[in-house]
């Protein structure tokens, strides 16, 4: 099976969907990751380009992490995915060339980028789409995976994303969604919980 990660920054992937992504390595599954943006504007303070610099570079590390075949970066400006849907919706519709599954944020997230990226995909057809929680839970999932042996790789994968955790403690509000889940939805210690986009 060919899967797809299409995250709006770097850390999106980890935080949203790094459970299923290594159940998926697991199974022999190839996984691919592309970052729309570099992230940059969580770097406030940087340079644009030395912000890039350090938030590609601990994705490639977080990647790693999770085995994923290939890491692209699209650098396309953090913040302005929301700009022309149209676009966005047709360069993701070329990413997915080939694939089976495809994972993003989902449509429903808070954030202008995440849920930009979640209506982008929700018109690909002939493949599942499944969308991943970021700053907004999923009100009322469609799909949970069991992702209890594969916690505390996903909790190292967030926590390569150092410069992030300096503002915000995401691995502790990670593994504590995920707890929720499991334990409320699956009866087990993890899982992530998905929104059907397509499919």
């Amino acid at each position: 099976m060919n899967v797809l990660v299409v995250a709006a920054h770097p850390d999106d992937e980890a935080m949203g969907c790094a459970g299923a992504v290594l159940t998926h390595v697991a199974a022999g599954d190839r996984v691919d990751v592309v970052f729309l943006t570099s992230g940059e504007l969580g770097l406030a303070t940087y340079p644009v380009e030395e912000a890039r610099r350090v938030r590609e570079d601990e994705a490639r590390q977080a990647a790693g992490v999770l085995g994923f075949a290939r890491v692209e970066f699209r650098r396309l400006s953090d913040g302005s995915l929301a700009d022309d849907l149209a676009a966005l919706t047709s360069e993701v519709a070329a990413l997915a060339d080939g694939v089976d599954v495809v994972y993003a944020p989902h449509a429903g997230d808070d954030h202008p980028d995440h849920a930009a990226l979640g209506r982008a995909v929700a018109g690909l057809a002939g493949l599942e789409v499944l969308g991943y929680e970021l700053w907004t839970p999923i009100a009322r999932p469609d799909r949970f995976v069991d992702i209890s042996d594969h916690m505390a790789r996903k909790l190292e994968a967030i926590r390569c994303y150092r410069c992030q955790l300096e503002y915000w403690p995401y691995d502790r509000a990670i593994e504590g969604l995920n707890a929720y889940r499991g334990a409320l939805f699956q009866g087990v210690a993890y899982a992530e919980a998905f929104a059907l986009a397509a499919g």
